[in-house]
């Protein structure tokens, strides 16, 4: 499908912010799939749930590797009902205390599910889940993926079983991404995804739709107290006796 396309039934039917939209759009047209980092604020959730609403039973089932804070999955819950209001099916979360059966008829349903890592891997090792049936994976903690996680194994399980599943990793932890030597390269190598979408506050779409609703500054002054004001001045005392000392035994200074 076009781009206008998945701009037009954005904007019509969701609601959703510019920027997210063209997210949306290049995540769209790339089958294979990418690694996506906000700057941190720019709702991660609000993205994932637009983009969850666009997902249709008959492209296959599509798992979201659960994040750790509980808050994150309300959050995508909450703006899924919130951008379309007729939506009502939130994702179904498999956890260990589902039969295996259960758990089989859920990876068949063409929905969208969240689940751990811990579960899907040993599903995926003891043939409980068919790969041929999912059609994407969703990972939400893109700053803690390494060669040695779980998410990698799970990926490399994914793509020598089914060639055509799609991996799209988010991150909204850019200081995170920076950390040892080539992290967002690594990441995408352990994940076999080619292609890297970065969206700092500067970027141009981010900033014109920050700037259509800027926050409201307050500068409050409160005035020092008499005993405020004679700890800044035993401070400033100190420290000019400090700098005094200084110059006394280092002529460079």
């Amino acid at each position: 499908m076009s781009k206008r396309f998945w701009k037009a039934l954005l904007e019509s039917a969701f609601g959703s912010l510019q920027f997210h939209e063209h997210i949306i759009i290049e995540l769209l047209e790339d089958t294979n799939g990418g690694l996506v980092i906000l700057s941190s604020g720019l709702s991660l959730s609000k993205l994932i749930s637009s983009l969850l609403l666009l997902h249709s039973t008959s492209q296959g089932t599509l798992l979201i590797l659960s994040p750790s804070s509980a808050t994150l999955k309300s959050k995508i819950n909450f703006h899924l009902k919130t951008l379309n209001p007729q939506f009502y099916q939130v994702p179904v979360e498999i956890t260990a205390d589902l039969p295996v059966n259960h758990r089989h008829s859920l990876y068949s349903s063409g929905s969208v599910c969240f689940i751990t890592p811990r579960i899907l891997i040993v599903d995926l090792l003891t043939n409980k889940l068919p790969a041929s049936i999912i059609s994407g994976l969703i990972i939400l903690n893109a700053h803690s993926v390494s060669e040695t996680s779980t998410e990698a194994f799970i990926v490399r399980i994914f793509r020598s079983l089914n060639q055509s599943v799609f991996v799209r990793v988010f991150s909204d932890r850019p200081q995170a991404m920076v950390s040892g030597f080539a992290k967002a390269e690594r990441t995408m190598k352990c994940l076999h995804i080619r292609k890297l979408h970065l969206w700092p506050r500067f970027q141009v779409y981010v900033s014109q739709e920050l700037e259509q609703d800027p926050p409201d500054v307050v500068d409050i002054r409160v005035p020092m107290s008499k005993y405020m004001m004679g700890i800044q001045k035993a401070i400033v005392e100190v420290m000019g006796a400090c700098l005094k000392e200084m110059r006394k035994t280092n002529k460079l200074f």
